[in-house]
């Protein structure tokens, strides 16, 4: 099956292809008061439609079953009017040494978040350049998911990286609309439990509690400590 990289095209009933399996795996890493589990097979049928739909609703949005921006952005993914002027879609092309971008840097956030290796092996927080670094990081992942370890971020690598790593795509803070809800949110929390700095329901919202707990992570860390989770604090999630 031909790669479809997630958040190139919107998704609804009948469509099929890597992205709607991608889309599946998400969904499903969630509890199932938010989204109800459901096979990872590709194809976006019924049950797919009921578990965007009460993904949707859980977190405030359109219920209508169909994966368009808005969807994305909460699924952690942000595409057109939520990307910077210029920048291109995460998983938009292939990525390697030499290059630099915001997709380069969710890469760098993503790894850094996700594991202790991978950000010893990045040594510092994303910084949009694909370097030495980067590439001996990307190599750890693909050794980690047992596919050719060759430093460039193409399609099998970009369908592993949205099973495995779970934030990185967006800054996360509260009291904003863009930025406070959704899958990436709730992983965050995850981390920060894990650590230790959060103590309360794992909802994916970012209320007082979490900006709380991002504080006391960047407080320790002797990092900014303004209550946004973006390159430090992944970096910090990843590497304490």
């Amino acid at each position: 099956m031909a790669f479809i990289n997630f958040g190139s095209r919107v998704l609804k009933q009948t469509s099929s292809g890597t992205d709607v399996e991608i889309l599946q795996h998400l969904l499903n890493n969630l509890p199932d008061f938010i989204a109800p589990p459901l096979a990872t097979d590709g194809i976006f049928d019924v049950k797919t439609k009921a578990s965007v739909e009460a993904f949707q609703q859980y977190f405030g949005l359109l219920v209508d079953g169909i994966v368009g921006k808005n969807t994305f952005l909460y699924l952690g993914q942000p595409t057109s009017t939520y990307l910077p002027s210029g920048a291109l879609l995460f998983g938009s092309r292939t990525l390697k040494k030499g290059l630099r971008g915001r997709d380069v840097w969710v890469l760098q956030n993503r790894l850094a978040s996700t594991s202790c290796k991978y950000a010893l092996a990045l040594s510092g927080p994303a910084d949009s350049i694909f370097g030495s670094k980067t590439q001996a990081a990307v190599k750890l992942f693909q050794k980690d998911c047992g596919i050719t370890q060759d430093g460039i971020v193409g399609p099998i690598t970009f369908f592993q990286l949205y099973l495995h790593t779970f934030m990185g795509g967006r800054l996360l803070q509260r009291n904003r609309a863009d930025r406070n809800q959704g899958y990436d949110v709730y992983f965050l929390q995850h981390h920060l439990k894990e650590l230790g700095y959060y103590d309360a329901a794992l909802d994916g919202k970012f209320g007082l509690v979490t900006q709380s707990a991002v504080k006391a992570l960047q407080q320790a860390s002797a990092i900014q400590v303004d209550g946004i989770a973006g390159p430090q604090t992944y970096y910090h999630l990843g590497s304490l």
